[in-house]
């Protein structure tokens, strides 16, 4: 399946800001069995999984250059992209599959331990749905990757055009045609016939 840029776009940007936004969310809630830290914990997925997030940003920031780029910095920027995004589900899904070590490793943060205490952990409803827009990110960077192959670079508008070689080969700059008497900003206007 191939997708024009517009379409390539929303199926990579539209998951990632979903999954940074879910970030805020509880993802793992847990209890510990420690007489110190006895009591509910709630992790959220910025606390679990900081590296979800990150890894969105870089997708969105690589979709970007993958818009814009030639032909080179396309392929680049969809090796980065799905790198990123196979990174963000393997994080997330690290979270959501361990939620007990993810419980333990926040209480020996809060306790300033470095053991983690004994403790259960359950995934929300939250961390799940994380897991599956992850999911729908790496599916949409795969696509965007492969429609990228046949999109072209940006218009002429943006592409540096060469200079004008006079007559043995040697380059002929603005300089040089005001020399030789030519305005050279006479040819940049409109044609008004």
């Amino acid at each position: 399946m191939r997708l024009d840029k517009r379409r390539s776009a929303l199926t990579v940007a539209v998951p990632a800001v979903v999954l940074i936004a879910l970030s805020t969310q509880v993802w793992v809630r847990g209890t510990s069995g420690d007489v110190l830290s006895g009591g509910a914990v709630e992790v959220s997925g910025v606390g679990a999984a900081p590296g979800a997030v990150g890894l969105a940003v870089i997708c969105v920031a690589a979709l970007l250059a993958l818009m814009t780029g030639g032909r080179v910095i396309r392929s680049a920027s969809a090796v980065v992209m799905v790198v990123s995004a196979l990174g963000a589900l393997a994080v997330t899904a690290f979270v959501t599959l361990r939620p007990r070590e993810v419980v333990g490793e926040a209480l020996s943060q809060q306790l300033a331990r470095t053991t983690a205490p004994d403790a259960t952990g359950a995934t929300t409803g939250w961390g799940w749905l994380a897991l599956v827009v992850a999911v729908v990110l790496v599916c949409g960077t795969v696509v965007a990757a492969v429609s990228s192959r046949t999109w072209s670079g940006l218009s002429a508008r943006y592409d540096r055009t060469k200079p004008a070689s006079g007559p043995r080969g040697e380059v002929r700059t603005t300089w040089d045609e005001l020399s030789d008497g030519h305005d050279p900003t006479l040819r940049d206007e409109p044609d008004r016939t």
